[in-house]
């Protein structure tokens, strides 16, 4: 008995240990161990504990979707990039992790992961907003480490924003979710969820983002009105507080959207002109894909490039109708949730997460990235509970 407690500690050690590196240092730009400790973190569930193999095929269809694609790709004598196509491989590494995931918890996990990450970045923040000569020797060093965290001076409405955003900010949404459910729940709120709330909105609303920074306050909003909208005295303040909140979102969204002279709606709206002018020329692109690790042009760039921000279009782009194969990887375990909102509350707002996270990962290169996968191994572990719980 006491064995088996030890090996949990240390099996949840190695995983809280991942799940920093996966959060903390996305690009494995920084400390370089992200691969290390992946490879032994796997190697300690495959010693000591017993593995549901039938899970691995979740693996092996992402990475069928990828080869066949692959395999097109050469017999056209499309160029590939072979750097990249190992990189695309690697991103898929987490999902091997799935035999053994009912033995985690990577929701709970990851909350001192994230709270050390989202630390780091708002301590950052605030050293360049009193000290803002610290920004010529932090900005170097996040350019020199691809871009760990992004930084950017934006102009709205008159008046000058300054962002930092961590490129694995969106994959600490579901672990967001549940935060503000325990904090809406009496008896359930603790010191460590507050904390978690407070510094995720902080992180939310200095990315600099639209999407990052609007959608977190709605999901935030909606969570607190489907679990509290029962508390006496609770409708006087939320429908007026929340309907001024969401008319003023929906108006700073909209002018957003609209600004076509804006820089980066400029690119996104190019980038679409694009992919749609390449799928006219090349409808086969359609049914078997471009390739992985390909280029096109893109007007958004002006030059060839192998990735945009539109994650969705890309993955039609490189894998076409096999790209249905990744989805279902990771919408699986959203539809199997559904079955259990009627049974246990903490379920909606993991699927209320989730679902975030999908829309935002629409429009977030790293989404197929080891980051990535870190939040669809949190899905099926979530899954895994709820369905225990139901038993």
């Amino acid at each position: 008995m006491e064995r088996e407690g030890l090996t949990k500690k240390i099996g949840d050690g190695l995983f809280t240990l991942l799940i920093l590196l996966f959060l903390a240092d996305p690009t494995n730009t920084i400390f370089h161990l992200k691969n290390i400790v992946f490879l032994l973190f796997l190697l300690f569930n495959i010693a000591f504990y017993k593995a549901d193999y039938a899970r691995a095929r979740y693996f092996l269809y992402a990475v069928s979707a990828v080869s066949v694609s692959f395999i097109v790709a050469n017999l056209r004598g499309t160029i590939i990039d072979l750097a990249e196509l190992k990189g695309i491989y690697t991103a898929f590494a987490p999902l091997l992790l799935l035999p053994w995931i009912e033995r985690y918890d990577v929701v709970r996990l990851s909350r001192i992961p994230v709270l050390v990450t989202a630390g780091i970045v708002v301590s950052l923040f605030w050293i360049i907003f009193f000290f803002p000569v610290t920004e010529a020797v932090i900005y170097p060093f996040m350019w020199s480490h691809d871009n760990t965290i992004m930084m950017s001076h934006r102009y709205f409405l008159g008046m000058r924003f300054f962002g930092m955003y961590c490129k694995s900010t969106v994959a600490m949404l579901p672990v967001f979710c549940i935060a503000v459910y325990n904090v809406a729940i009496p008896g359930k709120r603790t010191f460590v969820d507050i904390l978690l709330v407070l510094l995720l909105l902080h992180l939310f609303l200095i990315s600099g983002t639209r999407s990052t920074t609007l959608l977190p306050l709605l999901l935030f909003v909606a969570i607190l009105f489907v679990f509290c909208r029962n508390r006496r005295y609770f409708n006087y303040f939320f429908y007026p507080a929340a309907f001024i909140a969401v008319l003023a979102i929906a108006v700073i969204l909209f002018k957003l959207l609209m600004e076509k002279s804006e820089a980066s709606n400029l690119v996104k709206y190019a980038h679409i002109t694009s992919y749609l002018e390449l799928f006219e020329r090349n409808p086969l692109f359609l049914l078997f894909g471009q390739g992985p690790a390909t280029y096109f042009y893109s007007e958004g760039f002006r030059h060839m490039t192998n990735i945009t921000e539109w994650t969705y279009l890309e993955l039609l782009r490189c894998y076409g109708i096999f790209s249905a194969v990744i989805l279902y990887v990771i919408i699986k375990p959203l539809v199997l949730m559904f079955k259990y909102i009627n049974t246990q509350e903490v379920v909606i707002a993991f699927i209320l997460g989730y679902m975030l996270y999908l829309v935002i990962a629409g429009t977030n290169p790293l989404f197929l990235s080891s980051t990535g996968m870190l939040v669809v191994l949190s899905a099926y572990s979530f899954l895994d509970r709820i369905e225990r719980n139901n038993e």
